[in-house]
Protein backbone atom coordinates (compact mmCIF):
# COMPACT_ATOMS: atom_id res chain seq x y z
CA UNK A 1 0.00 0.00 0.00
CA UNK A 2 1.01 3.68 -0.61
CA UNK A 3 1.57 6.03 1.98
CA UNK A 4 -1.85 8.33 0.03
CA UNK A 5 -4.00 4.74 0.14
CA UNK A 6 -2.99 4.78 3.98
CA UNK A 7 -3.56 7.84 5.62
CA UNK A 8 -6.89 8.28 6.04
CA UNK A 9 -8.73 10.50 8.51
CA UNK A 10 -11.06 11.31 11.66
CA UNK A 11 -12.05 14.68 12.88
CA UNK A 12 -12.24 13.79 16.52
CA UNK A 13 -10.11 14.18 19.66
CA UNK A 14 -8.85 11.17 21.66
CA UNK A 15 -11.12 11.66 25.04
CA UNK A 16 -15.00 11.57 25.86
CA UNK A 17 -18.24 11.05 23.45
CA UNK A 18 -19.93 12.26 20.88
CA UNK A 19 -17.83 14.28 18.18
CA UNK A 20 -14.64 13.57 20.84
CA UNK A 21 -14.72 9.82 19.98
CA UNK A 22 -10.98 8.44 19.45
CA UNK A 23 -9.70 9.23 15.79
CA UNK A 24 -6.67 7.30 14.56
CA UNK A 25 -5.71 4.41 16.73
CA UNK A 26 -2.16 3.75 17.10
CA UNK A 27 -1.30 -0.32 18.57
CA UNK A 28 1.74 -1.89 19.63
CA UNK A 29 2.07 -5.26 21.72
CA UNK A 30 2.08 -3.87 24.98
CA UNK A 31 0.29 -0.56 24.70
CA UNK A 32 3.35 0.91 26.74
CA UNK A 33 6.14 2.39 24.14
CA UNK A 34 6.02 2.53 20.07
CA UNK A 35 2.22 3.35 20.45
CA UNK A 36 2.60 5.82 23.22
CA UNK A 37 5.48 7.85 21.77
CA UNK A 38 3.11 7.77 18.47
CA UNK A 39 0.16 9.06 20.25
CA UNK A 40 2.34 11.42 21.80
CA UNK A 41 4.16 13.14 18.67
CA UNK A 42 0.91 12.89 16.63
CA UNK A 43 -1.18 14.87 18.80
CA UNK A 44 1.28 17.28 19.66
CA UNK A 45 2.19 18.00 15.63
CA UNK A 46 -1.46 18.10 14.82
CA UNK A 47 -2.48 20.88 17.52
CA UNK A 48 0.89 22.82 16.08
CA UNK A 49 -0.74 22.52 12.81
CA UNK A 50 -4.24 23.23 13.84
CA UNK A 51 -5.51 19.08 12.52
CA UNK A 52 -8.76 18.92 14.31
CA UNK A 53 -7.66 15.09 14.64
CA UNK A 54 -6.60 13.36 18.06
CA UNK A 55 -5.12 9.87 18.30
CA UNK A 56 -5.20 7.08 21.01
CA UNK A 57 -3.01 4.17 22.10
CA UNK A 58 -3.91 0.55 22.30
CA UNK A 59 -1.75 -2.65 22.65
CA UNK A 60 -2.45 -6.37 21.40
CA UNK A 61 -1.16 -7.83 25.07
CA UNK A 62 -1.05 -5.01 27.02
CA UNK A 63 1.69 -4.68 29.64
CA UNK A 64 0.81 -2.88 33.05
CA UNK A 65 2.23 0.38 33.33
CA UNK A 66 3.93 2.60 30.32
CA UNK A 67 7.30 1.57 29.22
CA UNK A 68 9.83 3.65 31.24
CA UNK A 69 12.23 4.34 28.50
CA UNK A 70 9.82 5.63 26.67
CA UNK A 71 8.06 8.02 29.17
CA UNK A 72 11.80 9.35 30.13
CA UNK A 73 12.07 9.95 26.22
CA UNK A 74 8.80 12.10 25.94
CA UNK A 75 10.08 14.17 28.85
CA UNK A 76 13.15 14.71 28.09
CA UNK A 77 12.12 15.73 24.17
CA UNK A 78 9.46 17.96 26.24
CA UNK A 79 6.62 16.09 24.68
CA UNK A 80 3.27 15.34 26.52
CA UNK A 81 3.49 12.08 28.03
CA UNK A 82 -0.40 10.68 26.84
CA UNK A 83 -2.49 10.39 29.78
CA UNK A 84 -3.78 6.45 30.62
CA UNK A 85 -2.52 2.83 31.30
CA UNK A 86 -2.13 -0.13 28.36
CA UNK A 87 -5.32 -1.03 27.19
CA UNK A 88 -6.30 -4.13 24.45
CA UNK A 89 -7.73 -2.96 21.24
CA UNK A 90 -11.50 -3.52 21.30
CA UNK A 91 -14.46 -3.52 18.94
CA UNK A 92 -15.29 0.13 19.91
CA UNK A 93 -11.93 1.07 19.39
CA UNK A 94 -12.11 -0.66 15.96
CA UNK A 95 -15.94 1.02 15.20
CA UNK A 96 -15.24 4.80 16.52
CA UNK A 97 -11.58 4.61 14.77
CA UNK A 98 -10.76 6.17 11.29
CA UNK A 99 -7.41 4.48 10.58
CA UNK A 100 -5.43 1.80 13.15
CA UNK A 101 -1.57 1.97 12.41
CA UNK A 102 0.11 -1.56 14.30
CA UNK A 103 3.82 -0.38 15.09
CA UNK A 104 5.53 -4.29 15.26
CA UNK A 105 2.32 -6.01 16.03
CA UNK A 106 -0.29 -8.29 14.86
CA UNK A 107 -3.66 -6.71 15.01
CA UNK A 108 -6.60 -8.77 15.92
CA UNK A 109 -8.88 -10.22 12.51
CA UNK A 110 -11.84 -8.05 13.54
CA UNK A 111 -8.90 -5.02 13.11
CA UNK A 112 -7.15 -6.08 10.62
CA UNK A 113 -10.07 -7.33 7.81
CA UNK A 114 -11.82 -3.58 9.27
CA UNK A 115 -10.55 -1.72 6.21
CA UNK A 116 -9.14 0.88 8.47
CA UNK A 117 -5.74 -1.13 9.41
CA UNK A 118 -1.84 -0.17 8.54
CA UNK A 119 1.25 -1.50 9.06
CA UNK A 120 4.22 0.69 10.16
CA UNK A 121 6.68 -2.31 10.19
CA UNK A 122 9.91 -0.49 9.59
CA UNK A 123 9.76 1.14 13.24
CA UNK A 124 12.43 -0.56 15.25
CA UNK A 125 12.55 -1.33 18.79
CA UNK A 126 15.82 -3.03 19.07
CA UNK A 127 18.04 0.18 19.17
CA UNK A 128 17.03 2.80 21.67
CA UNK A 129 14.64 5.75 22.10
CA UNK A 130 16.18 7.53 19.47
CA UNK A 131 15.99 5.67 16.47
CA UNK A 132 12.01 4.49 17.45
CA UNK A 133 10.89 8.09 17.86
CA UNK A 134 12.65 8.90 14.72
CA UNK A 135 10.70 6.33 12.46
CA UNK A 136 7.75 7.81 14.16
CA UNK A 137 8.03 10.80 13.49
CA UNK A 138 8.78 10.35 10.13
CA UNK A 139 5.42 8.33 9.84
CA UNK A 140 3.21 10.94 11.69
CA UNK A 141 4.58 13.69 9.59
CA UNK A 142 3.48 11.80 6.80
CA UNK A 143 0.19 10.82 7.94
CA UNK A 144 -0.17 14.72 9.12
CA UNK A 145 0.66 16.09 5.39
CA UNK A 146 -1.76 13.90 3.79
CA UNK A 147 -4.68 15.07 6.52
CA UNK A 148 -4.32 18.40 6.05
CA UNK A 149 -4.50 17.96 2.08
CA UNK A 150 -8.07 16.08 2.82
CA UNK A 151 -9.96 18.24 5.21
CA UNK A 152 -11.47 21.64 4.42
CA UNK A 153 -12.51 23.76 7.40
CA UNK A 154 -13.50 26.51 5.52
CA UNK A 155 -11.58 29.07 7.25
CA UNK A 156 -9.87 30.75 4.50
CA UNK A 157 -12.80 31.01 2.28
CA UNK A 158 -14.63 33.47 1.47
CA UNK A 159 -16.99 34.77 3.62
CA UNK A 160 -20.67 35.36 2.21
CA UNK A 161 -20.49 33.34 -0.92
CA UNK A 162 -20.06 29.49 -1.36
CA UNK A 163 -16.58 27.59 -1.36
CA UNK A 164 -14.24 27.95 -4.24
CA UNK A 165 -14.30 24.80 -5.84
CA UNK A 166 -17.34 23.41 -4.69
CA UNK A 167 -20.70 22.62 -6.68
CA UNK A 168 -23.34 24.52 -4.74
CA UNK A 169 -27.06 23.77 -5.74
CA UNK A 170 -29.81 21.75 -5.10
CA UNK A 171 -31.57 18.61 -6.50
CA UNK A 172 -35.42 19.12 -7.44
CA UNK A 173 -36.66 22.67 -7.20
CA UNK A 174 -36.54 25.80 -4.36
CA UNK A 175 -33.70 28.02 -3.99
CA UNK A 176 -30.55 26.49 -1.89
CA UNK A 177 -28.53 29.28 -0.30
CA UNK A 178 -24.93 27.86 0.70
CA UNK A 179 -22.22 30.33 2.16
CA UNK A 180 -19.46 30.33 4.13
CA UNK A 181 -20.46 32.17 7.54
CA UNK A 182 -18.12 33.04 11.02
CA UNK A 183 -19.59 30.80 13.92
CA UNK A 184 -18.05 31.35 17.44
CA UNK A 185 -19.07 27.48 17.96
CA UNK A 186 -17.34 26.22 15.53
CA UNK A 187 -15.25 22.86 15.72
CA UNK A 188 -12.00 24.53 14.24
CA UNK A 189 -13.44 28.34 14.54
CA UNK A 190 -13.92 30.76 12.79
CA UNK A 191 -15.67 29.57 9.90
CA UNK A 192 -18.06 26.96 8.51
CA UNK A 193 -19.96 26.14 5.56
CA UNK A 194 -24.42 27.05 6.19
CA UNK A 195 -27.09 26.61 4.06
CA UNK A 196 -30.42 28.88 4.51
CA UNK A 197 -32.22 28.82 2.13
CA UNK A 198 -35.53 26.42 1.08
CA UNK A 199 -35.13 23.51 -1.77
CA UNK A 200 -36.25 19.98 -2.07
CA UNK A 201 -32.48 18.75 -1.11
CA UNK A 202 -29.67 21.62 -1.52
CA UNK A 203 -26.62 19.97 -2.60
CA UNK A 204 -22.86 21.10 -1.87
CA UNK A 205 -20.48 18.64 -3.75
CA UNK A 206 -16.77 19.25 -3.85
CA UNK A 207 -15.32 18.97 -7.21
CA UNK A 208 -11.96 17.91 -7.56
CA UNK A 209 -13.17 14.81 -5.65
CA UNK A 210 -13.47 11.16 -7.41
CA UNK A 211 -13.69 8.51 -4.75
CA UNK A 212 -14.86 4.55 -5.12
CA UNK A 213 -14.12 2.93 -1.76
CA UNK A 214 -12.95 4.78 1.08
CA UNK A 215 -14.95 7.71 3.72
CA UNK A 216 -16.46 10.96 4.16
CA UNK A 217 -17.10 12.22 7.93
CA UNK A 218 -18.32 15.91 8.46
CA UNK A 219 -19.08 17.62 11.88
CA UNK A 220 -22.93 19.53 11.52
CA UNK A 221 -25.26 21.84 13.51
CA UNK A 222 -28.79 21.39 12.48
CA UNK A 223 -30.07 24.86 13.78
CA UNK A 224 -33.50 25.39 12.22
CA UNK A 225 -36.42 24.30 10.30
CA UNK A 226 -40.37 23.41 10.39
CA UNK A 227 -40.24 20.73 8.04
CA UNK A 228 -36.33 19.06 8.14
CA UNK A 229 -33.46 20.04 10.37
CA UNK A 230 -31.19 17.72 8.87
CA UNK A 231 -27.36 17.50 8.26
CA UNK A 232 -26.20 15.07 5.15
CA UNK A 233 -23.32 13.39 3.20
CA UNK A 234 -23.33 12.07 -0.78
CA UNK A 235 -20.51 10.04 -2.00
CA UNK A 236 -19.85 8.39 -5.31
CA UNK A 237 -22.23 11.47 -6.82
CA UNK A 238 -22.04 11.24 -10.87
CA UNK A 239 -24.01 14.95 -10.43
CA UNK A 240 -26.64 16.46 -8.19
CA UNK A 241 -29.26 14.17 -9.57
CA UNK A 242 -27.56 10.95 -8.66
CA UNK A 243 -25.60 9.83 -5.56
CA UNK A 244 -26.12 8.35 -2.22
CA UNK A 245 -27.34 10.26 0.93
CA UNK A 246 -26.52 9.48 4.53
CA UNK A 247 -28.38 11.71 7.20
CA UNK A 248 -29.21 12.90 10.62
CA UNK A 249 -32.49 14.88 11.46
CA UNK A 250 -32.69 16.50 14.85
CA UNK A 251 -36.67 16.69 14.57
CA UNK A 252 -36.86 12.42 14.00
CA UNK A 253 -33.87 11.92 15.96
CA UNK A 254 -32.78 9.10 13.73
CA UNK A 255 -30.11 8.50 10.88
CA UNK A 256 -31.20 7.57 7.44
CA UNK A 257 -29.54 6.21 4.15
CA UNK A 258 -30.81 6.71 0.79
CA UNK A 259 -29.83 6.53 -3.24
CA UNK A 260 -30.90 8.99 -5.16
CA UNK A 261 -31.65 8.18 -9.03
CA UNK A 262 -32.68 11.04 -11.41
CA UNK A 263 -33.84 13.06 -8.74
CA UNK A 264 -35.57 10.75 -7.01
CA UNK A 265 -35.12 9.85 -3.43
CA UNK A 266 -35.88 6.24 -2.09
CA UNK A 267 -35.00 5.17 2.09
CA UNK A 268 -33.17 2.46 2.18
CA UNK A 269 -32.35 1.99 5.88
CA UNK A 270 -32.93 3.84 9.23
CA UNK A 271 -32.35 3.75 12.75
CA UNK A 272 -33.45 5.68 16.14
CA UNK A 273 -30.15 7.97 17.28
CA UNK A 274 -30.27 10.95 19.13
CA UNK A 275 -29.43 14.05 17.45
CA UNK A 276 -29.70 17.47 19.26
CA UNK A 277 -30.80 20.57 17.36
CA UNK A 278 -28.12 23.45 17.94
CA UNK A 279 -25.70 20.95 18.76
CA UNK A 280 -22.27 19.88 16.82
CA UNK A 281 -22.64 15.97 15.60
CA UNK A 282 -19.97 13.93 13.52
CA UNK A 283 -21.87 11.97 10.54
CA UNK A 284 -19.20 9.72 8.90
CA UNK A 285 -20.05 7.08 6.28
CA UNK A 286 -17.34 4.44 4.72
CA UNK A 287 -18.05 2.59 1.86
CA UNK A 288 -16.13 -0.11 0.39
CA UNK A 289 -17.59 -1.96 -2.91
CA UNK A 290 -21.08 -2.52 -1.86
CA UNK A 291 -21.20 -2.01 2.06
CA UNK A 292 -21.41 1.23 3.55
CA UNK A 293 -21.41 1.50 7.27
CA UNK A 294 -22.58 4.96 8.83
CA UNK A 295 -21.59 6.04 12.47
CA UNK A 296 -22.53 8.99 14.26
CA UNK A 297 -20.86 10.76 16.84
CA UNK A 298 -18.74 7.80 17.15
CA UNK A 299 -21.40 5.08 17.11
CA UNK A 300 -22.17 2.65 14.24
CA UNK A 301 -26.06 3.16 13.16
CA UNK A 302 -25.72 0.56 10.86
CA UNK A 303 -24.05 -1.22 7.97
CA UNK A 304 -26.30 -1.03 4.24
CA UNK A 305 -25.45 -3.34 1.09
CA UNK A 306 -25.82 -1.75 -2.50
CA UNK A 307 -24.92 -1.76 -5.64
CA UNK A 308 -27.12 0.96 -7.67
CA UNK A 309 -23.49 3.25 -7.72
CA UNK A 310 -20.22 1.17 -8.70
CA UNK A 311 -18.24 3.66 -10.20
CA UNK A 312 -16.07 6.36 -8.46
CA UNK A 313 -17.72 9.58 -7.77
CA UNK A 314 -17.55 13.02 -6.34
CA UNK A 315 -18.57 13.61 -2.33
CA UNK A 316 -20.46 16.58 -0.22
CA UNK A 317 -22.87 17.67 2.06
CA UNK A 318 -26.45 17.95 1.81
CA UNK A 319 -29.72 18.79 4.03
CA UNK A 320 -33.12 18.78 3.34
CA UNK A 321 -36.04 21.47 2.67
CA UNK A 322 -36.00 24.42 4.86
CA UNK A 323 -33.23 22.70 7.57
CA UNK A 324 -30.82 25.68 8.48
CA UNK A 325 -27.32 23.46 9.02
CA UNK A 326 -24.05 24.28 9.31
CA UNK A 327 -20.85 22.10 8.61
CA UNK A 328 -17.19 22.06 9.65
CA UNK A 329 -14.24 19.90 9.52
CA UNK A 330 -15.33 18.47 6.37
CA UNK A 331 -12.94 14.97 5.97
CA UNK A 332 -12.50 12.84 3.11
CA UNK A 333 -10.19 9.74 1.49
CA UNK A 334 -9.93 6.26 -0.32
CA UNK A 335 -9.28 3.14 1.10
Amino acid sequence: MTIQLLMLIVTAAVQGSGIGAPAIVFVCEHGAAKSVIATAYFNKLAAERGVPVRATFRGTAPQDDLSVRAVAGLRADGVTVPAGKPTAIDENDITRASHIFAIGCTLPDRARVSGKAADWSDVPDDRGYGPMRDAIVRHVTALLDELQRSTVNFDKAEIGKPPSGWTATQTGSGHATWAVVADDTAPSRPNVLKQSGQATFPVCIKDDTSIKDGFVEVKFKAISGREDQAGGLVWRARDANNYYVARANALENNVTIYHTINGRRTEKKRANMTVAANRWHSLRVDFQAGRFTVTLDGQKAFDWDDETFKDAGKVGVWTKADSVTEFDDFTYGSK
